[in-house]
């Protein structure tokens, strides 16, 4: 009889919250990359001919607000003018909640059951790949096309909020999912975890607190979550900083305006592995947007000297304060990356938009490079370009068509060292524990990469969509598997894949110990060509998504992939289809 009386209790409150609820409970909640609303504000910018500093995510509320306000409704199209419509009706729903004066209680419940096929156990799944045969002497698994796919998404999500006032609000999101070694079996079908080994054990994967205030024409936000932040607007993942890096948890603190934007970044990766970045960005005109990043990467406990806002960090040459004395002929500096990012969007007429990333974290200088051991330090960095087109059409829809460029070379966000190279690792819980689990910073392509991809799409904002998307990437060797690669000295583990430290181990021994001579790690060093036998990988792509009310959304993809080279291995060849079905309840 008790059991009844819940069922009818539940019954109850779904039915009162099917009127009640909306999406918005506060203006600091902060809206995830990846939401309809962001590509809404960039095609609005577009059609408008003017860029817009909404490039970074999670934005709040308040802030996504201001940009959208800052449109000119008169100068839309029809099809523009019913897109402001429904952003400016989206950004003021208030969601469903329990009031006590001004605070307030709320929770949702979407669940999004998903079936999926695999046709060949010689491909990898599109969400669980670094295109490359995971060449090194430590299996992992590639985790940077993991979070944010829609394949990857929960079974089951309870977002839970609080808020008090418009000022503060606090979120988290438990979740009934599937871990990435259950959904990475080549087997798989569904995300439904229903075997305890493939219960993810890491959850909620989502999680913030925001506390901010607007006022006129500028505000203030500062936040903390678990991950998910993203710099910069692309197709294919942005190169600097990307939505896909898995980490501990991060703080920003943002200070923005319509032409002018400060945020200052504290990233935990891992215990004792801090990222502290610094980026300003500015629209002078309305053509035209550009920003910098400088960020310093420290294996270490948190240091306050990093926030300064206005220091330029790498003047503190901090790269030899942490390396052990034993260490130091081997590495020569260890523990501490220095990284930076440049990136643009320009619009050059309306419904254009050209933007370009950049990011590094090594560069020889030409005075580096008269010294033997200079020469054998790479230079690692990354570009992307791309173009977009969005057209608007009478029926209220956008057609969209997008071609974006990566290139990184062979060690782009990596360093001597594995604790102090741009990537995360974990581990799960439930099953495959000593396989590390891996995320690069930036683009889930990696180091030693060429990629591109061109996107023809349609879509009827919060309506349906369909897209045709190919995809090309060259890969060469090096990837995770790279940190696998270590050599024993005198009892002590070195790193023994840099090209520096290589040169260094057959300096030191005179090639007793191996390594690579002078000319070979320089060789190595300035190469910019892929390594080793490089993977080609070709895939095309048809998804749609169907919105049919506040409640049901249904999705579709098919990917026909083909490799050549498969696994980093000469004349190997493989190919199959990658098929998805999902459909999401929302109950609130």
């Amino acid at each position: 009889m008790t059991n009844v009386k819940k069922i009818c209790t539940l019954c109850v409150l779904l039915s009162i919250s099917h009127f009640c609820f909306a999406q918005i409970h506060s203006s600091q909640q902060l809206i995830p990359s990846g939401h309809w609303i962001y590509d809404a504000l960039y095609m609005l910018n577009s059609e408008s001919g003017r860029t817009s500093l909404a490039d970074n995510a999670p934005l709040s509320v308040s802030e996504i607000k201001m940009y959208i306000a800052d449109i000119d409704y008169d100068l839309l199209s029809a099809s523009g003018k019913m897109l402001y419509e429904k952003a400016q009706a989206f950004l003021k729903r208030d969601a469903f909640s329990l009031k006590y004066g001004d605070v307030a209680f709320g929770f949702n419940v979407l669940a999004k059951p998903s079936l999926m096929y695999k046709s060949s156990g010689d491909i990898d799944w599109t969400f669980a790949t670094d295109y490359t045969g995971h060449a090194g002497r430590k299996t992992y698994g590639a985790a940077s096309s993991f979070i944010g796919s829609e394949a990857s998404d929960p079974f089951i999500t309870v977002p839970i909020y609080l808020t008090f006032g418009d000022a503060f609000v606090i979120q988290t999101d438990p979740c009934f999912a599937k871990s990435f070694w259950g959904m990475s079996e080549d087997g798989n079908v569904t995300n439904l975890p229903y075997d305890f080994n493939d219960f993810d054990f890491l959850w909620p994967r989502n999680a913030y607190g925001s506390v901010g205030a607007y006022f006129n024409k500028w505000g203030v936000n500062v936040n903390v979550a678990h991950e998910g932040m993203r710099i910069g607007k692309t197709q294919t993942g942005s190169i600097i900083y990307n939505s896909t890096f898995e980490t501990d948890a991060y703080v920003q603190f943002n200070l923005y305006s319509p032409h002018i934007r400060y945020g200052m970044n504290v990233v935990e990766i891992a215990r004792d592995k801090f990222l502290y970045t610094h980026r300003i960005e500015a629209s002078p005109f309305k053509w035209i947007r550009a920003g910098v990043i400088e960020g310093t990467l420290v294996s270490r406990p948190f240091e306050l000297r990093f926030l300064n806002p206005l220091m330029i960090m790498h003047s503190f040459g901090a790269w030899t304060e942490y390396i052990g004395k034993e260490e130091e002929p081997y590495y020569g500096e260890a523990y501490v990356c220095a990284y930076m990012g440049i990136d643009f969007d320009i619009v050059p007429c309306k419904n254009v938009r050209i933007y370009g990333l950049y990011a590094q974290n090594e560069i020889q200088s030409a005075n580096e490079l008269k010294s033997q051991t200079g020469r054998t330090f790479p230079d690692s960095f990354g570009a992307q370009l791309g173009v977009e087109l969005t057209f608007p059409e009478s029926r209220g829809g956008y057609w969209i068509a997008t071609t974006e460029a990566v290139y990184t070379t062979p060690f782009c966000y990596v360093k001597q060292g594995a604790e102090w190279s741009l990537y995360r690792e974990r581990f799960n819980m439930q099953s495959k524990g000593s396989t590390p689990i891996c995320s690069w910073i930036g683009t889930p392509f990696g180091p030693d990469c060429i990629g591109a991809q061109a996107r023809v799409g349609y879509v009827q904002p919060r309506k349906w969509s369909a897209d045709f998307e190919y995809l090309f990437v060259a890969h060469g060797t090096n990837s995770f598997g790279l940190f696998g690669n270590q050599i024993e000295i005198n009892g002590k583990k070195y790193y023994s894949y840099y090209p520096s430290v290589l040169y260094k181990i057959y300096k030191e021994h005179g090639g007793a110990q191996g390594g690579l001579s002078a000319s070979d790690a320089e060789a190595l060093a300035r190469t910019y060509r892929l390594t080793g036998i490089v993977q080609y990988t070709n895939c095309i792509t048809l998804k749609g998504n169907y919105i049919l009310n506040k409640h049901f959304q249904f999705g579709a993809q098919t990917s026909y992939a083909f490799v050549f080279n498969n696994k980093n291995v000469s004349g190997s060849f493989a190919h199959g289809v990658e098929l998805s079905l999902s459909c999401t309840y929302t109950m609130l």
